[in-house]
């Protein structure tokens, strides 16, 4: 990781976040890939990076609200 992605680091994983709603099919995504390694190393991870980077730069009660409201409609739906 570079210093901009070990700012992940610093905040404590809660139950759902942006790239669990964003990657809630990452196992479909890596099960049809030719390369599932390459495919999380160079794809997937970075993605997850940026959303997590995403909801620092957001952090606030409103956007906890926001993830669990979109984490419940990707469950319902």
């Amino acid at each position: 990781y570079n210093n901009e992605q070990k700012k992940v680091l610093s905040v404590q994983p809660g139950i759902t976040d942006y790239a669990s709603i964003e990657y809630s099919n990452e196992n479909e995504i890596l099960g049809k890939a030719e390369n599932p390694e390459q495919v999380y190393i160079y794809e997937i991870m970075p993605a997850k990076l940026r959303l997590n980077l995403k909801y620092i730069a957001e952090k606030s009660l409103a956007t906890d609200f926001k993830i669990i409201f979109r984490t419940l409609r990707k469950i319902i739906k």
